[in-house]
């Protein structure tokens, strides 16, 4: 029998488990096969949709769930998840319709209330928008993001007194955050209370704010007290924490003009430009500065520049003209001149401005006003960078970078990832190296860690090795290899039940066969943890709790058996650490990580678990040395969380 001849209630919960697991083009196959047999069904379409969703196939999504919605109108996560489509379509207006169905099944989901805000953020339906962020308010009034959303729509919507009061009462419930003083001096600066704000914005400093803006205002706010050693310490500081912010560089700039240094002015100005050419203050002071140090041509080009841009900017033309006559062109300095004279004669008999191009080459203080919504508004991944979170007067939030979470477990697979920035060498234990010498499987395998998704190829290939395997075995019954292939085969395509038989079969024909075990926990584990995160309220009862417990048992039965066998091999207590810490018994886990470490002393993996778990005991020592020690080993993250550790103390 062909592997794709299973009952669809099967192929259907293997299917969840490939998007689960973030196999989503796997996925789609599973439900396809499934719609193909049973075509009246709706959890395959739902599903489907969800994969599709994560590929960024909105409208193959949206397909699949007007099929569902119109087999069962009372199904609100379909209506929020067609909705999300819409919202990626820009369709707006049928998001919210979307959002207000599912909100009429479930009206106090977070979620379906935070995406119908960020629709109403983008139509400019800002009391709506406000409405629904006081809801959530009343429901979490200490969650610090909503009062940054609250007083950002406000601003948009020109209530700055309001978005004043709602700063206001953010800095007495959370006066340790430094964006919330940062966001209150904006505001202060708004109404022109300027000695306020810069006491804000010292405060925010002092809490040791990340935002580079927070230095440009304040320098900003130093240099109109004529303060100016302070303010161009407060632009160097901007820019040492973001080396391409244009507004730090120009203000810089300016601040170095007016001072007489005018080449560290100019270097700066010439940064600004090749970050962004078109700025046209930064083209025409450094025409100006030119200008001053005699660098006649350089000048004639920035002016000719602004005037080709804006050929009614009078002070650009008498500029230019001047460096004509520099250079002795007394015709083009002539034209210049008459055309500057007649712009003004003009202007001056519409009784209109003398320059219908104005350009302001003062300091700028800088609003950012991206929404924190659309930072948070999201049930499902996104393959945008998602490395930091933006936030302008909400907060730049740069420091929750990445979650802390574990690093998942080590598995046996054919697949490794290339990593062509960094070539740390590979994890290759002698019972790794016994396995492939063996030739035991169709290619060599490997432990990793990050298991990478299929291509289509790569799982029509597994298919097909299940079913000649099976031919092969219906002839060779008792050959462990052939089912411990096998159910390598099963696992890469998600088909957990059909993996672990075969690992099963392989331990009962060689009961000492340590990788056998070794992976049947693995796939277990994958299992428990689908089960557990999936598990509807309604579900979970006594019963499912008796259920877990007996699959940790058999979990760790598994990876004591390999310690039996193989007590060296460092990654099974590893992953028996993570099963640990998964139950909450964090000194055992530590216990565990320890002793891989021991076994293993480049284990990056286990040092920044075993962070986390000392994180998780308040030993904050111990788990800023292992997060040091995981970042110098190759896990980048651990920096992230290092430096938020580091900038609490």
């Amino acid at each position: 029998m062909s592997y794709a001849q299973l009952n669809t209630d099967r192929l259907t919960s293997i299917g969840r488990n490939a998007l689960y697991f973030e196999d989503y083009v796997l996925s789609i196959q599973y439900f396809n096969q499934v719609i193909k047999a049973k075509p009246y069904l709706i959890d395959p379409y739902y599903f489907r949709a969800i994969a599709k969703i994560q590929l960024e196939d909105y409208v193959g999504a949206e397909a699949d769930l007007n099929i569902v919605i119109e087999r069962n109108p009372f199904i609100h996560m379909a209506y929020y998840a067609r909705g999300f489509a819409y919202k990626r379509q820009g369709k707006w207006d049928e998001a919210i319709a979307d959002f207000n169905q599912a909100l009429v099944h479930a009206p106090d989901n977070a979620i379906y209330i935070i995406n119908r805000i960020e629709a109403y953020d983008e139509l400019e339906r800002y009391d709506e928008a406000l409405n629904d962020i006081d809801f959530l308010i009343r429901r979490s009034p200490k969650e610090t993001e909503l009062h940054f959303e609250k007083g950002r729509i406000q601003l948009i919507n020109k209530d700055t007194v309001g978005a004043f009061n709602t700063f206001n009462h953010l800095v007495s419930i959370d006066k340790y955050n430094p964006e919330a003083w940062g966001a209150r001096a904006l505001i202060n600066i708004i109404m022109d209370h300027r000695d306020d704000a810069l006491e804000d914005y010292n405060q925010s400093i002092k809490l040791k704010t990340r935002n580079p803006n927070a230095y440009i205002n304040r320098g900003i706010l130093n240099y109109e007290k004529h303060r100016y050693r302070q303010a161009l310490a407060d632009y160097d500081k901007a820019v040492e924490l973001d080396s391409t912010n244009v507004g730090a560089l120009f203000n810089r700039a300016l601040l170095r003009n007016e001072v007489g240094d005018y080449h560290t002015a100019i270097t700066d100005l010439d940064r600004v430009l090749s970050l962004d050419p078109n700025l046209s203050e930064a083209i025409y002071q450094r025409g100006i500065i030119n200008a001053h140090l005699g660098n006649n041509r350089d000048a004639i080009d920035d002016f000719t520049a602004i005037i080709n841009k804006h050929p009614n900017f009078i002070p650009a033309l008498y500029a230019r003209a001047e460096m004509y006559d520099r250079l002795g062109n007394a015709k083009k300095a002539f034209i210049d001149r008459d055309n500057a004279y007649k712009i003004k004669e003009n202007h001056d008999k519409s009784g209109a401005d003398a320059s219908e191009d104005e350009i302001d080459t003062s300091a700028k203080v800088v609003v950012d006003d991206e929404s924190i919504i659309k930072g948070i508004a999201q049930l499902f991944a996104s393959n945008a960078d998602s490395d930091g979170a933006k936030g302008g007067i909400r907060g730049y939030v740069q420091n929750q970078a990445v979650a802390l979470n574990n690093q998942p477990n080590i598995v046996i697979s054919y697949y490794q990832k290339s990593n062509n920035d960094l070539p740390i060498e590979q994890y290759n234990p002698e019972l790794l190296q016994q396995l492939n010498e063996a030739k035991v499987l169709r290619a060599p395998a490997y432990l990793v860690c990050d298991e990478i998704k299929l291509s289509e190829g790569m799982i029509a290939y597994h298919f097909a090795s299940i079913d000649d395997l099976s031919s092969i075995i219906l002839g060779r019954m008792n050959e462990a290899n052939l089912y411990l292939a096998r159910a390598y085969d099963y696992a890469l395509v998600q088909d957990f039940n059909s993996a672990i038989e075969d690992f099963s079969k392989a331990i009962y024909i060689d009961g000492q066969n340590a990788l056998a075990y070794f992976s049947r926990a693995n796939i277990r584990y994958k299992m428990l943890e689908f089960r557990m995160n999936n598990e509807t309220e309604e579900n979970e009862n006594k019963q499912n709790a008796d259920t877990y417990r007996f699959e940790y048992e058999m979990i760790m039965r598994d990876y004591d058996k390999v310690i039996e066998i193989a007590p060296d091999f460092a990654f099974v207590w590893y992953n028996r650490a993570n099963l640990l810490a998964y139950q909450k018994d964090y000194q055992a886990a530590i216990s565990s990580y320890t002793q891989a470490i021991s076994l293993e002393s480049d284990f990056a993996e286990a040092y920044f678990n075993r962070a986390l778990t000392y994180l998780l005991l308040n030993q904050r020592d111990k788990a800023i040395s292992d997060l040091s020690k995981a970042g110098e080993l190759g896990i980048y993250k651990a920096y992230s969380i290092l430096k938020r550790l580091q900038s609490n103390v």
